[in-house]
């Protein structure tokens, strides 16, 4: 049996899992659900599989993301700076006091709505698994449409992990 033949029978057995996210919420517990408040709308990708937090969920969601360098006031390195080029006149060197950024927000329950993720980890300490939504909004405001209309799965709850 040729090298190329267990390739083959391999990639036959363990078919590759596509890391790109696709355009829309996810169904069922395929992947993580993220959805981007813009100024246009809500911009929302369905990532597969269990990206384990939100910063990561975003990284895979196909947008566009750049993250802060750390070197402002807080040192707060791999923040969420801009999404998609917004805001577009951010130098990314760090939080400033008062300025506004990109926030994260879980959906909570009962009811189901967008809760301010509370963490002072950022992105990075909000958990995600498969099944679940995870939404993105800049300075105070959350996504602009509730968690149902972004993933319209009928009886959808969040997972809890």
């Amino acid at each position: 049996m040729s090298i190329l033949s267990v390739l083959l029978a391999l990639v036959t057995l363990f078919p590759a899992v596509d890391p790109v996210s696709r355009t829309g919420a996810c169904a069922g517990t395929e992947g993580v659900t993220v959805a981007v408040g813009m100024a246009a709308g809500v911009l929302v990708r369905c990532v597969p599989g269990s990206p384990g937090d939100a910063l990561a969920a975003l990284e895979r969601s196909g947008l566009a993301v750049r993250l802060g360098s750390g070197t402002g006031p807080y040192g707060d390195s791999r923040y969420v700076c801009a999404i998609e080029g917004l805001p577009g006149d951010d130098a990314c060197a760090g939080h400033r006091q008062g300025a506004p950024f990109w926030k994260v927000w879980r959906v909570g329950l009962d009811p189901v709505a967008w809760r301010e993720s509370g963490t002072q980890g950022g992105p990075r300490a909000v958990r995600v698994c498969p099944g679940g939504l995870v939404g993105f909004g800049f300075g105070t405001s959350q996504p602009t449409v509730a968690p149902e209309q972004v993933v319209t799965t009928p009886g959808w709850l969040p997972p809890r992990c």
